[in-house]
């Protein structure tokens, strides 16, 4: 359970389980939490009081948080989006377990694996089962339903039109289910962590439209997985023709994107509290390597140098 030990979300998730009257003594002050010891106390949970409890826990985990992580997996969300954003966590913060999923208009279909050893246990499946629910709520889903699809036997509901179901046990570890909605209307959001642009971050490429406004829309959801084809169609072009305008402007989109990532990077570690691999996350790397030598590539120091190196201008030292 690496991805909810990390980024902020033990805590948030701690919090939460206070709020549940079967929860409130499962974690005594000074507990020092890791992985497994999140699992035993989800394990606990989900004997003391069913396994819808986990569900719901996950579901208010991201409904009301405000861990900086759960700002970006809701920022300028679709359902896509929401998945492969939880997807690029699980890789950064390298949990087991991995999501994979399917979409349609209306539905998503997550199956649970792992990058080694034994399948993600099924307290750690019910807990994400809740957190996606919640994410997409977030987001503007309404209407939903999930269930979970066993390899053998009926599917198991876990959520009926927006309305927890109180299942106490089923038979499985719950690795695949399908999460369905009747409508989404995508909530607006204003972009969050407005800091200031230090003077020393790398600056942006001026010049031809193109390039302009290509950078505006990168910078808009720099956390997203952009590709050549994702910019080319929101701008009304094909994927040739925009690398072809951007040739002639002597750059290439790769170059563009990790430009804006890594400015909006010095923007944070300047501007803000989040922790160098909060940021990196933030960003769209995929991982702290990635984004320790596209940042040292462009600025000529890694992250952590630069925020020494930020404080010290700006007077302050560290508590």
């Amino acid at each position: 359970m690496q991805e909810f030990v990390s980024f902020g979300l033990q805590g948030a998730l701690i919090r939460q389980l206070a709020w549940l009257p079967q929860g409130y003594d499962l974690v005594p002050e000074g507990t020092v939490m890791t992985a497994g010891r999140l699992r035993s106390v989800m394990l606990a949970l989900e004997e003391a009081a069913g396994s819808y409890v986990l569900v719901k826990l996950g579901r208010h985990l991201a409904l009301k948080e405000q861990a900086p992580v759960l700002t970006m997996l809701r920022y300028g969300g679709s359902p896509e989006l929401i998945v492969e954003r939880w997807r690029r966590l699980e890789s950064y913060s390298h949990a087991r377990g991995r999501t994979e999923f399917a979409t349609t208009s209306r539905s998503l279909t997550l199956h649970r694996g792992t990058v080694r050893g034994q399948a993600p246990s099924r307290v750690e499946n019910l807990l994400l089962h809740g957190f996606i629910v919640g994410l997409l709520e977030a987001i503007g889903v309404e209407g939903i339903t999930s269930v979970i699809l066993p390899s053998h036997g009926s599917a198991v509901t876990m959520v009926r039109n927006g309305k927890l179901v109180k299942v106490r046990d089923f038979a499985g570890r719950g690795l695949r289910w399908r999460i369905s909605w009747q409508s989404f209307v995508p909530v607006s959001q204003g972009y969050p962590f407005m800091a200031n642009m230090p003077g020393t971050a790398p600056s942006a490429v001026a010049g031809r439209p193109v390039v302009r406004k290509l950078v505006a829309m990168l910078e808009n959801d720099v956390g997203r997985g952009w590709t050549i084809d994702d910019v080319a169609r929101d701008m009304e072009t094909s994927a040739r023709t925009l690398q072809r305008r951007l040739q002639a402007a002597n750059t290439r989109f790769s170059d563009l994107l990790r430009l804006t990532r890594v400015r909006e990077a010095c923007r944070l570690i300047s501007g803000t509290d989040l922790s160098i691999g909060e940021i990196g996350y933030w960003c769209g790397f995929t991982d702290n390597a990635h984004f320790s030598r596209d940042f040292r590539r462009l600025v000529g120091m890694p992250p952590s140098v630069y925020r020494e190196a930020s404080l010290g201008h700006a007077g302050l030292t560290r508590a």
